[in-house]
């Protein structure tokens, strides 16, 4: 891949301590749910190993939540969280929505093959 883009996972999630117990108490209660959480962590708080070990070596690839994004960001994912953002040239756009992140049912390996699908269609893959 080049690297004259960036690429932003964005959690339908606050990281403030009470942005974290607010979404585990929604998840346990069955009223709020991030597909995004659901593929990098599911019950684990530090995350699945996949998850861990891909982040590590990850060039363009920042996963933020939705109170630390930039506001680049922010006008496009308004109402459309969880996403995973690519920005190019200072433009950015959804590559992936959250109907799609849904579909990799909690898979890391699933989420990873999806990136590479919308990327290489995209015209951002190696």
């Amino acid at each position: 891949m080049s690297d004259d883009f960036q690429l932003y996972a964005v959690y339908d999630a606050d990281g403030t301590l009470a942005g974290e117990l607010s979404y585990l108490v929604g998840k346990l209660r069955g009223t709020r749910a991030c597909a995004l959480c659901d593929i990098s962590h599911g019950w684990n708080p530090v995350g699945k190993k996949a998850w861990r070990d891909a982040r590590q070596g990850a060039r363009n690839l920042l996963w933020l939540h939705r109170d630390e994004q930039p506001e680049v960001l922010r006008k496009v994912t308004a109402g459309q969280l969880p996403a995973v953002v690519l920005v190019k040239a200072d433009e950015a756009a959804i590559l992936i929505d959250a109907v799609a992140l849904r579909g990799c049912a909690g898979d890391f390996a699933a989420f990873e093959a999806l990136l590479e699908q919308c990327l290489a269609k995209a015209g951002m893959a190696n």
